[in-house]
């Protein structure tokens, strides 16, 4: 097992420019519709990060929320290692994987998709990043819910961008990219484990790729009844 003793984001990295940015914020509102869309009672969130999305969360009166990291200095609920999570199985309704799973070399992050699918009797949010680069337009105007039910009109023209690697990112084992790990592959991987129900990358924000998934045992369990 890949050796995660040493923390690849020091604490004080939460409140710099650029981690803090309006493309972080976009992706906070898509993760906390993610939750508002699921309607969970349980939630376990993997990766405390900067805690605001946490924060939030824990406001909602009828929401139990979990955190886990492996970095004690963020004070997580509970110290540990998503490949190796020490809850029992289909412990909660949803479990939020927020740019954990590039930190993870993508053998070890396949590993991770099985430990969230165990422990989930609901859905699981991930969010990976996806390389890419481009011209990405959001269009807002009165009455746009009214006319094309949807709050912006979103024009884009996305081109992939290849993954400089671990030596140079110091953090990411991997990203999506047309070359390294293309759309195909993590997706491929969550199949083993998961049916992917949706994906979404916020407007202005191409660099954050959404899925929501639901365990595969779940739906054979329908299936079967």
């Amino acid at each position: 097992m890949t050796d995660m003793s040493t923390i690849q984001v020091a604490a004080e990295t939460y409140f710099t420019k650029g981690y803090a940015s309006l493309d972080r914020f976009i992706a906070y509102a898509y993760q906390i519709e993610d939750v508002r869309n699921v309607k969970p009672r349980s939630v376990l969130f993997v990766g405390v990060g900067d805690g605001l999305v946490v924060n939030l969360l824990r406001k909602h009166p009828e929401l139990a929320v979990t955190t886990l990291d492996i970095d004690p200095a963020l004070g997580p609920d509970v110290i540990g290692d998503v490949r190796e999570l020490p809850f029992p199985s289909k412990s909660f309704d949803l479990v939020c994987v927020y740019e954990v799973l590039e930190h993870l070399p993508f053998p070890e992050s396949e590993k991770a998709l099985a430990e969230l699918a165990r422990v989930s009797h609901g859905h699981v949010a991930v969010s990976v990043p996806h390389r890419r680069t481009g011209i990405d337009i959001a269009l807002k105007f009165p009455f746009i819910r009214t006319l094309l039910k949807r709050d912006i009109l979103r024009i884009s023209l996305l081109a992939p961008v290849r993954f400089p690697g671990f030596a140079v990112s110091k953090q990411h084992y991997w990203e999506i990219d047309w070359w390294t790990t293309p759309v195909r592959k993590v997706r491929r991987a969550m199949r083993k484990h998961f049916i992917i129900l949706s994906e979404r990358t916020p407007p202005l924000d191409h660099y954050h790729h959404f899925f929501m998934l639901r365990p595969l045992e779940r739906d054979t369990a329908r299936t079967t009844v």
